[in-house]
């Protein structure tokens, strides 16, 4: 299984709100069986030196923030197709189509099934008495015009906001499937001076921390659409009581990034404990790593502080260097044994 044919069945589960528990344990079994099948045995994480690291290390806890703190402005940023939805509501709202519709119901047909989706029941009975009262369609043109110009402009106006208020809806802490990566350590551990920890994630397959995740990052030259869930966000802000047509789809977008940071290998833990907007402190998610490394260019006052911390827990020790004599960029590995 690679991150292509997992985003094929990622995209694929689709999760209306209201379904049984039993029955989401059964679709979303295709996803946690290619994530188990993915899985490495070791995750890292890159960590620059300073006192909210150390800590964290020093006391097993995996600290996650929300999008809205990480580098990449994408991150987590719904993706929608505005230009579809404006055609969607400029086809809802003209008159040949609403005398269609007419017809369409008279005959004894259900509403199509992208209103019955989108809108409560209550609703639709009420659009269906309103509609069936009306004789002269034309005569509504001027007035469905100026609903359909402020609607847009609604949509215009709310949905960026919308869009960045999903960055805040789940904290992430991110790993890499290397250790060795030079860019890694070059933007993740300050320049070779921090350190990574190591991780084992498979145990929380079997025994899942409760609301957390995780899953890798699929990279691709699109974003993710996904116009529904941000049509059903906008229409809750508007009063409308109507459930959301894909409870996974926030978990989807933060598995979605540019293929520019394929090199980064990245897997998330992702933290959906519900959460106010306006908090945007990071999540502790309790953890143990199995190992520590030291960056090439580690102060020793630094190294010998964190060698400290893992001879306390009894974890393996590693430190980074270079081979002057290679032909290769790489980065290398050995057991550390003090200084």
């Amino acid at each position: 299984m690679d991150r292509i044919g997992f985003s094929e069945i990622l995209c694929s589960t689709v999760i209306p709100e209201g379904t049984p528990v039993e029955d989401i344990q059964n679709m979303t079994r295709p996803i946690s069986e290619a994530i188990t099948q993915m899985m490495p045995s070791s995750l890292f994480r890159y960590r620059a030196f300073h006192s909210d690291s150390v800590d964290a290390f020093k006391n097993d806890i995996i600290y996650a923030l929300t999008a809205d703190r990480f580098n990449d402005p994408y991150d987590t940023l719904v993706g929608y197709d505005l230009q579809g939805i404006e055609r969607g509501v400029d086809a809802a709202m003209d008159i040949d189509t609403l005398a269609q519709l007419k017809t369409w119901l008279a005959q004894g047909n259900s509403f199509p099934e992208v209103l019955e989706q989108f809108l409560p029941k209550e609703i639709l009975s009420e659009f269906k008495k309103n509609l069936f009262a009306i004789d002269d369609f034309k005569a509504l043109e001027g007035y469905l015009k100026e609903c359909k110009g402020r609607l847009i402009s609604l949509i215009e106006t709310y949905f960026p906001i919308l869009a960045q208020a999903s960055k805040r809806f789940s904290t992430i802490a991110c790993f890499s499937e290397s250790v060795q990566s030079i860019l890694m350590w070059s933007h993740y551990a300050c320049s070779h001076t921090g350190f990574a920890l190591e991780y084992n994630f498979r145990p929380t397959l079997k025994n899942p921390i409760q609301n957390v995740m995780i899953a890798p990052i699929v990279y691709q030259d699109q974003r993710l659409d996904i116009s529904s869930y941000i049509v059903w966000a906008f229409l809750v802000i508007l009063g409308v009581r109507t459930k959301n047509p894909d409870i996974s789809a926030s978990m989807k977008n933060a598995l979605y990034k540019s293929v520019d940071w394929a090199y980064e290998r990245e897997w998330r833990l992702i933290d959906s404990t519900p959460r106010d907007y306006f908090d945007n402190s990071a999540s502790a998610i309790p953890y143990r790593p199995e190992a520590v490394y030291y960056g090439q260019n580690m102060p020793l006052e630094h190294k010998r502080e964190l060698h400290a911390i893992a001879c306390e827990k009894g974890i393996k020790e590693f430190e980074m260097y270079l081979d002057y004599s290679s032909s290769r960029f790489e980065m290398l590995y050995r057991l550390y044994v003090g200084e």
